[in-house]
C-alpha cells in the first residue's frame, strides 16, 4: 500500500548532478572497484543466454545501442494471465559476460516506467554495467467496487488478522474472487508474482548473458512490500534485498509459511538493507497500526523483522551504529546493523527525517541501495536451490510459460491493461 510520490524536478536534479560527476570519481564506486566489482568472492554463474541468447534483437531492438522499454509476457497463473515488465539494458551489456540483474517494484498505483523514470538506476546502471528490471503490477478490481489500482499480491489475501476492519479502505479484486481469497482485509489482486518474477528471470536470462548469483531487488511503499515477500518466498534466488519504506503487514515478518525458519539456509544468502523515514504514518518503523491517509493497517515492526533476518545468519542479537558514506545532511540520515554475521552477510537499515514516500534528499537512496546490493553474490549450492523452490511454487507447471517472442518494444504499453 501507500502513495506514489513522483518528483520530476527531483529527477532533473539529480539527473544533472550525476552528468557533471564522473561515475568512478564517487567514493563508493572506488570502494567497490577496489574490491574487484566483478571480482566477488566466488564464481558467476552464466544463465543459457550466455551461450545461445540472441540479445536485444529477441526483442526487435538495435543491438549495441542503449535499450529501454516494455516487454509482454502471456502466463498461466490460475488462468492464462497477460503480464508485463520494463527494461533498461545498456550498450553491450548482458552480451559478452554474466551481467548482475536488479529488480525495481514500484509502489501501489504506479506504473513501472514511471518508476523507472524517476529514479537513477538506469543511469547507475550504464556505468557499472548491471541490467534493470521494472515489473508492472496489476489492477482487476471489480467494476464498481473499491479500486486501489496496481498493486502486489504479498501473500495475505483473505487474512483478517492484518487490519482493523472499520478503519481500512478495502475490496476484494477479480483474481481474489475466483481462487476464494476474499477478505475485509483485501486490498490487491491475487496473480502470484513469485511466478511472475520467476518467469521474468527465466525470459530475461534466456536472451541475454545474466549473472544468476547476482540478481538483486528493491522497492518502494508495496513495492518494498513484495521485496520482502520475493526474498522469504524465494530462498536462494536474490543476492541481496533493499526494500524502500515497506514493511510486511502483522503475522508476515517472518515469511508467509515461516520460510526463514523452514529454510533457514538459503534465506542466508540473502543480505538485507532497509531505508525508512522516522516519520512514516503509513508503515510506521515501529510497526502497528497505520495511520494518516491509509489508516487500519497493522504491520510489523522493522527491527522485529531484521531480527528475524539477523537471527538467520547468526549476526549480533541487537544493532549497532554502522557508518556509511551519507551520514548526516539535513534529514539526519543515519544506519545501524547486526555485526558479527557468520553469514558474511549484513542485516542493515537506515533512517532519515521524512514521511512516507519522502526519501533523502539527491540520489542517496539509490546510491546506498547499490553500494549495498552489489557487494553480493549468492553461494554455489543456494542456486542449486532454486530449481527446487520454484518448482514447489510452481506445482510442476514450469512448462506453463509462454514468453512473447520478436515483440517490438515501445515507451506505450499496449500489454498492460489487457487484464485490468
Amino acid at each position: 500500500m501507500g502513495r506514489t510520490s513522483i518528483f520530476f524536478w527531483k529527477w532533473s536534479f539529480v539527473s544533472a548532478a550525476l552528468a557533471h560527476l564522473a561515475v568512478d570519481e564517487i567514493p563508493w564506486v572506488k570502494e567497490l572497484q577496489g574490491r574487484g566489482l566483478h571480482g566477488l568472492n566466488g564464481e558467476a554463474t552464466s544463465s543459457r543466454g550466455c551461450f545461445n541468447g540472441k540479445g536485444v534483437k529477441h526483442w526487435g531492438a538495435e543491438p549495441l545501442k542503449d535499450f529501454e522499454g516494455w516487454i509482454p509476457l502471456t502466463l498461466m497463473d490460475f488462468v492464462p494471465v497477460n503480464r508485463s515488465f520494463y527494461i533498461q539494458v545498456p550498450k553491450g551489456v548482458g552480451s559478452g559476460w554474466p551481467a548482475p540483474l536488479l529488480f525495481g517494484l514500484h509502489s501501489q498505483g504506479d506504473q513501472a516506467d514511471i518508476y523507472a523514470a524517476s529514479h537513477e538506476f538506469g543511469a547507475f546502471g550504464k556505468a557499472l554495467n548491471f541490467i534493470t528490471v521494472y515489473p508492472q503490477g496489476l489492477d482487476d478490481a471489480v467494476p464498481g467496487g473499491g479500486d486501489m489500482g496496481t498493486g502486489w499480491n504479498v501473500g495475505t489475501a483473505g487474512d483478517e488478522q492484518t487490519c482493523v476492519n472499520d478503519e481500512v479502505t478495502a475490496d476484494c479484486y477479480a483474481s481474489c474472487w475466483e481462487q476464494g481469497k476474499c477478505g475485509s482485509c483485501n486490498w490487491s489482486g491475487c496473480y502470484d508474482e513469485r511466478l511472475f518474477v520467476y518467469s521474468i528471470i527465466q525470459a530475461i536470462s534466456s536472451v541475454l548473458c545474466i549473472d544468476h548469483s547476482r540478481v538483486y531487488v528493491t522497492g518502494e511503499s508495496n513495492g518494498g512490500m513484495l521485496a520482502h515477500y520475493l526474498v522469504q518466498s524465494l530462498p536462494g534466488t536474490f543476492a541481496a534485498v533493499a526494500p524502500w519504506y515497506g514493511l510486511p503487514l502483522l503475522g508476515y515478518g517472518l515469511g508467509a509459511e515461516f520460510e526463514l525458519v523452514r529454510d533457514t539456509k538459503n534465506c542466508r544468502q540473502t543480505a538485507m538493507l532497509q531505508l525508512h523515514g522516522r516519520q512514516d504514518e503509513i508503515m510506521p518503523p515501529q510497526g502497528g497500526v497505520s495511520g494518516g491517509f491509509m489508516p487500519g493497517w497493522i504491520y510489523e515492526p522493522l527491527n522485529k523483522v531484521q531480527q528475524g533476518w539477523a537471527a538467520v545468519h547468526e549476526c549480533d542479537t541487537v544493532a549497532s551504529e554502522a557508518k556509511s558514506y551519507w551520514d548526516g545532511g539535513k534529514q539526519n540520515f543515519a544506519c545501524f546493523d547486526y555485526k558479527g554475521c557468520s553469514s558474511g552477510r549484513r542485516i542493515m537499515r537506515c533512517f532519515y527525517d521524512g514521511g512516507h514516500g519522502d526519501l533523502p534528499e539527491g540520489n542517496v537512496a539509490e546510491q546506498i541501495t547499490l553500494w549495498f546490493l552489489l557487494q553480493y553474490r549468492l553461494d554455489e549450492a543456494a542456486q542449486a536451490a532454486q530449481v527446487t523452490n520454484f518448482t514447489k511454487i510452481l506445482n510442476g507447471g514450469l512448462n506453463s510459460l509462454q514468453v512473447t517472442s520478436h515483440s517490438k518494444i515501445s515507451k506505450s504499453n499496449p500489454q498492460l491493461r489487457a487484464f485490468i
